[in-house]
């Protein structure tokens, strides 16, 4: 039903009559960009990060109801959740957030309890290997591909030089926070090609790429949350030493480490809805093809971890 002519507006860029928050004709919002600070504030929250009653209701389903978000998405039931993709990056940037500091706190930990006096002491006899029969050396042997640049070989071996350096000092913080850098990257990579095993495991269900690909995304948010609370329950144990709270972290931490793979196999029971005896078959037949996709993806993390040094 249309407004009355006197309480009709139009949109100020197609000029149609618009009856809502958007305009039908061309789709562009009817709040003015131009307003208060506290209310552009308050959309940034709500419309940019929906840091809103959804994202409780998204982390509160996402760990306790396996598959609940997936099959809620395909069955239209969108608006209450938050989006695949956004809670994916959300819990990255916070798992991500809380595996440096937690790397922060161990060095600093290990640190305290090193003598000052030894930092340099004992250098690995370390050396990145033979080239053209002879040590290889940034300036007086560096490797040469006959094919790249010579930015490109010039680079190379400045990054190898940094690895030699870095290893022989047994610098293993500066490797760490540079393979760290770069997991996020790598995690992503994954997701497109654990996609592609659900869809083999379950070629015969006629389900869309699409759809495994949201699977993938909820599967990688639920073990993202995961990492993120046993990291926090694993700090709040070293903050409270006393009394029964470390054993009630650990209780915690125990039973979040079981709820991990059954999490998923449950997941798989209620998304795909096969037999209890198939599901597990083809549980263990993902577990054992995503363990070697992230044994690869690891190689491939270190590798671009060592070219950011």
């Amino acid at each position: 039903m249309t407004l009355p002519n006197a309480r009709q507006r139009r949109c100020g860029d197609c000029l149609a009559v618009v009856t809502g928050i958007f305009c039908a004709q061309c789709g562009q919002k009817q709040k003015s960009p131009v307003r208060h600070f506290r209310q552009l504030a308050g959309e940034f929250f709500n419309d940019v990060l929906n840091l809103d009653t959804r994202l409780l209701d998204t982390l509160k389903t996402l760990l306790l109801r396996p598959g609940r978000l997936s099959t809620e998405y395909f069955a239209d039931r969108r608006t209450r959740y938050l989006s695949p993709i956004k809670l994916y990056f959300l819990l990255s940037i916070v798992a991500f957030f809380l595996i440096q500091q937690s790397l922060d706190t161990a060095v600093e930990a290990e640190a305290a309890v090193v003598a000052p006096g030894k930092a340099g002491s004992d250098d690995m006899n370390f050396t990145i290997g033979n080239f053209n029969g002879k040590a290889w050396n940034a300036k007086s042997n560096p490797i040469a591909v006959s094919w790249l640049p010579d930015a490109a070989n010039d680079l190379m071996n400045e990054r190898l030089g940094r690895l030699e350096n870095t290893v022989r000092q047994k610098d293993w913080t500066q490797l760490l926070h540079a393979g760290l850098a770069a997991t996020p990257q790598a995690l992503l990579l994954l997701l497109p090609f654990f996609a592609l095993l659900l869809k083999l495991a379950y070629l015969f269900r006629k389900r869309l790429y699409m759809e495994h690909l949201i699977v993938a995304l909820h599967n990688h948010a639920f073990l993202l949350l995961a990492i993120s609370i046993g990291l926090v329950l694993s700090a709040m144990s070293g903050w409270v030493a006393a009394g029964w709270w470390p054993a009630l972290f650990g209780l915690l931490g125990s039973l979040l480490a079981f709820w991990v793979p059954a999490y998923f196999l449950i997941g798989l029971k209620h998304i795909y809805r096969q037999s209890w005896k198939m599901t597990v078959f083809k549980f263990g037949l993902l577990g054992f093809c995503y363990l070697n996709l992230l044994a690869v993806g690891v190689i491939f993390n270190v590798i671009i971890g060592l070219l950011m040094l």
